[in-house]
């Protein structure tokens, strides 16, 4: 009973504890909401404490709503400038230049192949015909000559007029000289028949010589392009075709100097026809365009053509070279008349082409004079007189090519004898009468005449080219490159 007694007084005081507190908590609630509600009207009093907004309900949201954000104006900033793309560099135009030189006929008669044995002990030595014209032709780029006559070799009888047929060094003499190219479509191609023509051929190729105008087969060309420096030359050579008038209408027949070619070697040899001109406009006009397609540049055209020993160029040249400056040739140099005749300039119809002509370059080397010429008092002393041609060829990077200078070297052949043997010298005459010592370094004082014609020759040759020459320089454009 005790122990029940104690146990009940525990309960009634832990019940009484818990009385206490809450009236106590009841008490304090009370006197909070009182000292509350005074403290917010008391005036002065705290500003009321705003509810964080985690502790406001959805009844308590305020009801002004909010302000629309003012828009700022944006200060407008210029457009910036495109930076430009810089222009590539232009590649700077360039250009390259060639020097063209070419002389006349190379026709050998009997007393110059006697002199040449003489001189060379026994072995035919022509090099003193050229002495002084060798270092013209090696300091061009190109050096071109025209051989009128024959190498059949000595088993087919060396002979001159009206057959020609020298030894064949003249034709390493050439070579030796600095010259390059020999044309070899002229009258007296086939002077030896069908084994003299193609023994010729030989020998020039043996010596390293380029041939223009003939061909030993179909399967090659008697045209082409010569490439020197970079510049493309298109090659052409044509000689006119002479024989008995009833057989010019038969193109299928042929006739040099009257001798008629073999059938098989008709195609081998380029020639015109006075009398069927249009076909040979028409075979140009295929081979300049097969060369222009082929890359050349430049179109140099030697023609054998006109009358021999005549001054001046007939009516028939001067139609022939406006048509083939019409067809694109750039460059037209003649042989065959054996003397000096007058320089052109030829511009083509459409105006796309201008073209020099050198008429006739007159002989190169060769005994007419006026001495073998005795009964020829009008015009003996004009086959002494002789002209090398002379070109600079310029291309330019851009590919345009033009000549930016014609020339001309006055040359005069001073035949005479001199120890016991009959000489020709070829004599560059604005050399070799510079004054008394070049007179006599070139061997005008070997004989009485020497240097009286050579001083005739030059003045001469100057009345017949100068102003065509003139001409032509003058009516040059450059093309204009920054």
């Amino acid at each position: 009973m005790k122990t029940k007694r104690i146990v009940n007084r525990i309960l009634w005081v832990l019940i009484g504890v818990m009385v206490a507190a809450t009236v106590a908590f009841f008490a304090w609630v009370v006197l909070d909401g009182i000292n509350t509600s005074f403290t917010a009207e008391k005036p002065g009093g705290p500003t009321e404490i705003q509810e964080s907004p985690a502790e406001k309900t959805p009844d308590m949201q305020e009801e002004t709503p909010s302000p629309e954000p003012t828009a700022i104006e944006e200060t407008p900033q210029p457009t910036p400038e495109p930076t430009p793309t810089p222009e590539p560099t232009p590649e700077p135009v360039t250009f390259e230049d060639i020097d063209v030189v070419a002389v006349g006929d190379v026709i050998i008669y009997e007393s110059m192949w006697v002199s040449a044995k003489q001189y060379g002990g026994g072995e035919y030595d022509f090099s003193e015909i050229t002495r002084y014209i060798k270092p013209l032709a090696e300091r061009a780029d190109l050096a071109i000559f025209n051989y009128e006559g024959t190498c059949a070799g000595e088993a087919a009888k060396y002979s001159a007029y009206p057959q020609f047929n020298a030894p064949d060094n003249i034709l390493t003499t050439m070579k030796n000289s600095g010259f390059d190219v020999s044309v070899f479509a002229n009258n007296h191609t086939y002077d030896k028949g069908h084994n003299g023509f193609h023994r010729t051929q030989q020998v020039m190729k043996d010596n390293g010589l380029t041939i223009y105008g003939t061909r030993t087969s179909e399967n090659k060309k008697s045209y082409g392009i010569y490439e020197v420096k970079g510049i493309k030359i298109g090659f052409l050579n044509y000689t006119y075709e002479s024989g008995p008038s009833e057989y010019r209408s038969d193109r299928t027949r042929k006739f040099l100097n009257y001798n008629e070619l073999a059938s098989e070697d008709v195609p081998l040899v380029d020639s015109f026809n006075y009398e069927a001109m249009d076909l040979f406009y028409s075979s140009v006009e295929e081979r300049i365009a097969e060369m222009k397609a082929g890359g050349a540049d430049f179109i140099l055209f030697i023609i054998h053509w006109g009358e021999e020993y005549k001054e001046n160029a007939n009516s028939t040249q001067k139609t022939i070279a406006q048509n083939l400056c019409d067809l694109g040739v750039n460059a037209l140099i003649g042989m065959h008349p054996h003397v000096v005749q007058p320089v052109d300039t030829f511009v083509a119809k459409d105006g796309k082409n201008r073209m020099i002509c050198y008429y006739s370059l007159g002989n190169f080397a060769s005994a007419q004079n006026r001495t073998t010429f005795q009964d020829k008092p009008d015009y003996a002393w004009l086959t002494e007189n002789e002209l090398m041609a002379k070109l600079t060829i310029r291309k330019y990077s851009t590919g345009e090519t033009l000549i930016v200078n014609a020339g001309y070297e006055p040359l005069w052949s001073h035949r005479h004898t001199y120890d016991g043997r009959v000489v020709t010298n070829i004599i560059p005459l604005s050399y070799a009468l510079a004054d008394d010592e070049t007179m006599e370094s070139y061997g005008l004082k070997e004989s009485s005449f020497g240097v009286g014609h050579a001083g005739t020759a030059k003045t001469y040759i100057e009345s017949q080219v100068a102003a065509g020459i003139e001409a032509f320089n003058n009516g040059i454009v450059l093309p204009e490159y920054d």
